[in-house]
Parts: C-alpha cells; structure tokens; sequence
C-alpha cells in the first residue's frame, strides 16, 4: 500500500520460498520424542536442520489493482517431519528503494503428530515400558488413532585384522535388526497408548511409532532407549 492509502497497481515482485526442517517438539509434550526414525539406507533424504531446499526461486508476479498478488508453490517435496516454508517476497517502493517481506508457514507430513516416550531398560532387562501419544497439528489429543510401534537394534561389531608390518586394525560396522511390532493400539482421550514389551537383545534399541492420517499420509515418531 502506499503510505497515502491505496493498493500500488501493477507493482513487479520478485517471490522466492525455502522449505527448511524445524524443530519437531510439540509444547507441554518436552519429554516426548517427536523426531522421525534415522535414516539407515542410502539415498536422497530431507535437508539437515538448519538447511533448506529452494522450492521457489525469484518468480516474476505482479500485484493488482488492489496491489495484491499471490502465488501458489506446485510439488512441494515429499517431508517425514516437522518442516516450515519461508516465502519471501522482493519489490521497489515508489521511491526506487528495494523493500522485503517474508512469512512463515508450518507443514507437517501428516494431520496426526506423534510422540514416543521412553525409558532406560537396562534395570529390568527384558521388559521395557514406553508411551506414544498422537496430537493433531494444534497440539490437541487424538482419540481412537491407531498407532504400531515397531523396534530395530543397533550393534557395532568390530573385526580383527592383520595389517602389513605385523600390526593389527579392527573394522567396525553397523548392523541393524528388525524386531518387529512390539505394540500396537488406540489412543485414550489424553491420546495415549502405553505400550509393555519384551526385548531379549542387546544394543540399543529404536521404537518406531508410525500411524496414517484420514489421507493416508504416514506420521513418525521414534526414541531410543539402551
């Protein structure tokens, strides 16, 4: 608008948007886990947090007689967490200057936001208690959500070599294993489902709660425990 009031009609703008992770904790849920799983194969994933992906780069629009414009961003990446759009949008005011103004939205990769909760089980070996709670995109409880939780253990295991000089190195690696569904539910009214299962391994242990919304998108949660 201009100062004097009115709408600048026919204003060139230059639009831009970055799709960036973001902090994935729901308040008054803190001791909940609402990160994803790790990604254990190769391939493409999602930016780092802390970096983005350019998802619209200096498109040309032009504002209407009211001086407004709008824009829509068409193929958005596929996201398996909490991620925020920051579009941001580039003019000159009528006197030449080169103003900017951003705005930042939420996305989420599905309606349902889940929570895992867990503790160390090492004292009770072979039984390990945990909690998944389901929230809707407002931090509201959702109750009847069906949720599965699955767990996969980590272990290093290290081989001995001889080296040339007759030194000895040792290879690690990683190996990862599939236990299977652990539990499995409806949320209460508080969105909870408590979950006890038996775990006769040694590692460490990722829970991996998984639901889908009422579009079938998937929504992930996992914790860690030892």
């Amino acid at each position: 608008n201009y100062l004097a009031g009115g709408g600048v009609a026919q204003a060139p703008l230059r639009a831009s948007a970055l799709l960036r992770p973001r902090d994935a904790a729901m308040p008054g849920y803190e001791e909940f886990s609402f990160e994803p799983a790790r990604t254990t194969e190769g391939g493409d994933s999602e930016p780092e947090r802390g970096e983005g992906r350019l998802v619209a780069d200096k498109l040309a629009l032009a504002t209407d007689r009211d001086g407004a414009a709008r824009f829509t961003i068409k193929e958005l990446p596929k996201i398996t967490r909490p991620s925020e759009l920051f579009a941001e949008v580039t003019f000159n005011d009528p006197n030449g200057e080169v103003q900017t103004v951003g705005t930042t939205l939420r996305v989420w990769p599905a309606a349902v936001v889940l929570g895992v909760k867990a503790a160390s089980w090492a004292a009770s070996r072979g039984e390990a208690r945990f909690t998944v709670l389901a929230l809707d995109t407002a931090g509201k409880p959702v109750k009847g959500q069906r949720i599965e939780v699955r767990g996969r253990v980590s272990q290093i295991l290290s081989t001995r070599k001889r080296l040339v000089g007759g030194f000895y190195g040792y290879d690690q690696r990683t190996e990862v294993r599939d236990l299977g569904r652990l539990c499995s539910g409806s949320s209460d009214d508080r969105g909870l489902v408590l979950c006890d299962a038996r775990l006769d391994t040694a590692g460490q242990v990722e829970l991996i709660a998984q639901t889908r919304d009422g579009a079938g998108n998937v929504a992930e949660a996992a914790a860690g425990i030892w």
